[in-house]
């Protein structure tokens, strides 16, 4: 009976583990000395932009059933590009929460499918393009 009792405690304790165990958490981060261009290419995700003052450029990932992601960041003289695509099949139960801190000066693009983007602390102006290449073009004249 003791035998069995402890092996129940030992699933379940195995239990509870579990989503720690499918979590995992990547970093990468960039010193640059003006302004960049940030790309991010991410499928059900979330991406949090603070600002700040350094010159850096870094992004935390949280990787929700991390056995079903591909994740790929890069740079070169155009910016810094940072991918985030599911697998097929495994990946169909991911998600990620990404954070990305950047300077004040920085430009962002991103190419989400789907996803969400949440500007912290945010003050001044912000454009948004019209989404789909059905959208119609902005006119403005000047009289």
């Amino acid at each position: 009976m003791l035998r069995t009792v402890t092996w129940l405690l030992d699933i379940l304790a195995a239990v509870r583990s579990l989503p720690d165990l499918t979590r995992r958490r990547q970093v990468a981060a960039y010193e640059v000395s003006g302004p960049i261009t940030v790309y991010i290419r991410a499928a059900h995700s979330r991406v949090t932009v603070q600002r700040t003052t350094e010159h850096r450029v870094q992004v935390e990932c949280d990787l929700r059933q991390a056995f079903g992601w591909q994740w790929t960041t890069e740079r070169d003289d155009a910016g810094i590009y940072v991918v985030l695509k599911r697998r097929p099949v495994v990946g169909s139960l991911s998600y990620a929460d990404l954070t990305l801190t950047v300077p004040s000066d920085a430009y962002l693009v991103f190419h989400l499918t789907p996803g969400s983007v949440h500007l912290q602390d945010f003050e001044g102006r912000l454009s948004v393009a019209p989404m789909g290449e059905q959208a119609a073009p902005h006119a403005s004249t000047s009289e």
